[in-house]
C-alpha cells in the first residue's frame, strides 16, 4: 500500500511540474506573439539550425508551392535564406527568385549565402511587404514562411501580393505553431478570401499546415450578337 502511495505522489509531483512548464511555455508564446517583433539580423544564425527541417522540410514545403523551372518567384521574409537556397535552384537559371527582406542587414546575410552555393537565380532585394518594389503582375509564384503573422497591416500585404501575382499565378503560406506570430489557418483563409485569392489545398504539417492560394484568370467577355429587327 505504502509503495502505491509513493508511486502515486511522484506521479503527482511530475505531472505538476510538466503542468507548470507548459503553463510557462503558453505565457512566454502568447506574449511574444502579442509583441510581433521582427526577427532581428543578429539573430540570423539560430534560423538555420537543421532542427528546423523536422518541422519543415524545404524541398517539401517548397514543393507544396508548385514552384517550377523558369518561374519568377517572390518571397516574403527570407531571412537569411532557408529555403531561397533550394527555391533558387527549383527556378532554374532561366528563373528568378526575388527575396524581400524588410531588414537590408537580413538581404546582406542572404547575398552572401547565395553567392557561396552559386545559387544565381536568386536576388535579394531591401523592401516592405506592404509597399512591394514590383511592378504588376510581374511573378509567377509567392510564398511566406511563419512570417506573414510579423506584418502590421495583413489585408495591404495581401493587395500587394495580388497586384504582383500574374492571374492563374500561387501564393504559398506555411505556418508552424512553434512560431510566436503562428496565423491560424481559418484566420489567413479569410485574409486571403476577402483579398480576392481562391484557395487551391491545404496540407497538414508537423504542428502547422501549408495553404496555397490562385489569383483568378480574368475571363473573357463574351460579345453579344445583335438582335436581328
Amino acid at each position: 500500500m505504502r509503495t502505491l502511495r509513493r508511486l502515486f505522489a511522484r506521479v503527482i509531483f511530475v505531472w505538476g511540474i510538466v503542468s507548470g512548464l507548459v503553463t510557462v511555455a503558453i505565457i512566454v508564446w502568447f506574449r511574444e506573439r502579442n509583441a510581433r517583433t521582427v526577427f532581428p539580423a543578429s539573430s540570423a544564425a539560430s534560423l538555420l539550425v537543421p532542427a528546423r527541417g523536422w518541422l519543415m522540410p524545404v524541398r517539401q514545403t517548397l514543393d507544396r508551392f508548385k514552384l517550377r523551372k523558369g518561374d519568377t518567384v517572390l518571397e516574403l521574409g527570407p531571412g537569411p535564406g532557408y529555403f531561397s537556397i533550394e527555391a533558387s535552384r527549383m527556378a532554374g537559371a532561366q528563373g528568378r527568385v526575388l527575396c524581400l527582406d524588410l531588414q537590408p542587414g537580413m538581404a546582406a546575410i542572404l547575398r552572401e549565402r547565395l553567392r557561396a552555393e552559386g545559387a544565381g537565380s536568386g536576388q535579394p532585394i531591401a523592401g516592405d511587404a506592404m509597399r512591394l518594389p514590383l511592378a504588376d503582375h510581374s511573378v509567377d509564384k509567392a510564398f511566406v514562411v511563419a512570417m506573414f503573422g510579423e506584418i502590421p497591416d495583413r489585408p495591404a500585404a495581401l493587395s500587394e501580393l495580388r497586384r504582383v501575382i500574374k492571374p492563374g499565378g500561387v501564393l504559398g503560406f506555411s505556418e508552424t505553431f512553434t512560431d510566436p506570430d503562428y496565423m491560424f489557418v481559418n484566420e489567413l483563409e479569410d485574409l486571403c478570401r476577402a483579398c480576392g485569392f481562391e484557395r487551391l489545398e491545404r496540407q497538414r504539417a508537423t504542428l502547422g499546415y501549408t495553404l496555397t492560394f490562385s489569383v483568378p484568370k480574368k475571363r473573357a467577355r463574351r460579345r453579344r450578337t445583335p438582335k436581328p429587327s
